[in-house]
């Protein structure tokens, strides 16, 4: 089954997978990238929920009007209309968010907006929104990736990078992606539009500690984008005390360097999310090594 989503930035093409009748989960990417990235992990998935996977604009099978528009603020709002259509079109009343990178923090601002009460779990992978404020990480974001001419020289040695080790055909899928991000200037001008939203004064959490919901946070330990050390930890204290935090050997999409250790976190998390709200599953804090 597809969908497509009408929504300010272009339409948004969300793709379902799994029985009608399993607990439903979102899974929503990162920058730059598109719902194939969790190819590696989406069998299992969608063998125990019901699965949509969502193209931000520009992305994947979805259009974009505007490429400057696309920031992470207006990346919320799309996917509050991706689950109004869920909840009309599919039937949907209660939904897990899994969100990486932008993703991440997309799925967390939906759990505190008007669809929090249909959130039933957040599994948040290196997300972002926990990067402190400083001249420098502005600079960075507005003038650096922000800025094609620039962007264009860094896209590809940073994917491989954040990617790890390219060990599995989704990995190495989304670094062929990724290779392919400078020749498009519609998809580039996105990448560098939502980099240059992470600098908005008005980008992060109000306070991420009353999200009322089971969070699992999955950190990976050689993630060069947001470094576990800093941004992880962060991201541990500001989340509520009962989140489930776990610090993985991985870079930053531990889902396509190492689905297998990654679906071991994950499957039971959502078979039962509540059980981190109930402390029977112990959380553990990301540490340096």
């Amino acid at each position: 089954m597809r969908m497509t989503v009408p929504t300010p930035l272009g339409d948004i093409a969300v793709r379902c997978h799994g029985a009608p009748g399993a607990p439903a989960l979102l899974l929503l990417h990162a920058n730059p990238g598109d719902g194939r990235d969790y190819d590696a992990v989406l069998p299992a998935l969608a063998d125990r929920h019901r699965t949509f996977v969502a193209d931000w604009p520009g992305y994947g099978n979805s259009t974009v009007s505007e490429p400057r528009l696309v920031t992470p603020e207006r990346l919320v709002t799309a996917a509050e209309l991706v689950l109004d259509a869920l909840v009309e079109e599919a039937g949907v009343r209660e939904i897990s968010v899994l969100g990486n990178s932008v993703g991440g923090y997309v799925a967390c601002r939906l759990a505190e907006g008007r669809h929090a009460r249909s959130i039933a779990a957040l599994v948040l992978v290196d997300p972002a929104g926990f990067t402190r404020h400083t001249a420098l990480t502005r600079w960075f974001c507005r003038e650096v990736m922000g800025r094609p001419a620039r962007a264009r020289r860094l896209v590809v040695p940073l994917a491989r990078a954040y990617l790890g080790r390219l060990g599995t055909p989704s990995a190495r899928a989304t670094y062929e992606r990724a290779r392919q991000l400078p020749g498009d200037a519609r998809r580039l001008a996105v990448h560098c539009a939502i980099w240059r939203g992470f600098a908005d004064p008005d980008f992060g959490l109000a306070d991420p500690a009353v999200l009322d919901v089971p969070i699992l946070l999955l950190w990976g330990r050689r993630d060069p984008v947001v470094p576990a050390f800093l941004d992880g930890r962060r991201a541990q204290r500001a989340l509520p005390v009962r989140t489930l935090s776990v610090l993985l050997p991985t870079a930053h999409e531990p889902y396509n360097e190492r689905p297998d250790l990654f679906l071991r976190h994950t499957l039971p998390f959502l078979k039962d999310p509540r059980a981190v709200s109930a402390g029977l599953l112990r959380p553990t804090r990301p540490r340096r090594r």
